[in-house]
């Protein structure tokens, strides 16, 4: 099966970058990894996790609407007090309220902000024939140090503030037809350096900022990079 030129470089819309000289490519052929939902997987990827539509044509979209972001923790979380009397080992501390909302905010932030940018993409509520829409999930978020001090002026320190997957589809937003889907799995604090660092709102906040900016980031330079390629050479 041929893949089209326009669906080769689609490949890189969430995929990102090859992670070695290979750029990133969509499997074919009977042997290729297909979703029940028809996505191929791509090959070479700068996240971890990607599938497209393999006859996926991107011209024509110069909108987006986003979706609520959705949160989930891996396992039931815990306050610091409970994971304490348990003496748990590997805890997943539960965030507050604010902190939930702050954490969602600060990934559709990011997306806003990325897409924004010079205006290139116009950020719309309602669906049309321009329109992509984007749903962001942040899943299986895992939160190795306590959200709130007990009492005392303890000084926590470390390497890791926990983790998080960012699954994102990408769908018409007319039809609901599928189109995309990619996941990447990573520690704010690896977006750094790995040296031990003081836990605070105001680092954590920071790291955490940082790494949805990074992912916004892939997604608006793998679309820009689609539209260069689908431009009329003679333009």
């Amino acid at each position: 099966m041929r893949t089209s030129l326009v669906a080769l470089a689609a490949a890189g819309v969430l995929a990102g970058c090859a992670t070695n000289t290979l750029p990133p490519t969509i499997q074919t052929g009977p042997n290729a990894e297909v979703t029940v939902d028809g996505l191929h997987r791509v090959d070479n990827s700068l996240v971890q996790m990607a599938w497209m539509k393999p006859d996926m044509d991107l011209r024509g979209y110069t909108a987006l609407m986003l979706d609520p972001v959705f949160v989930a923790y891996q396992k039931d979380p815990q306050d610091r007090r409970r994971a304490e009397q348990v003496g748990a080992g590997d805890p997943n501390f539960a965030l507050s309220p604010t902190q939930m909302e702050n954490l969602k905010s600060w990934f559709h932030e990011a997306v806003v902000e990325a897409f924004s940018r010079d205006g290139a993409y116009r950020i719309t509520t309602t669906p049309g024939p321009d329109v992509l829409r984007i749903s962001a999930d942040l899943l299986d978020l895992v939160v190795r140090v306590p959200t709130e001090r007990t009492g005392g002026r303890s000084t926590t320190f470390t390497r890791t503030f926990g983790e998080v997957t960012l699954v994102v589809e990408v769908r018409d937003s007319e039809s609901g037809e599928i189109l995309a889907r990619a996941g990447d799995r990573r520690d704010p604090r690896s977006m750094e350096v790995t040296s031990m660092t003081e836990v605070s709102p105001t680092f954590v906040k920071a790291d955490t900022q940082r790494l949805f900016r990074y992912w916004a980031d892939i997604m608006r330079d793998r679309l820009d990079e689609l539209r260069g390629v689908e431009r009329d050479p003679g333009q």
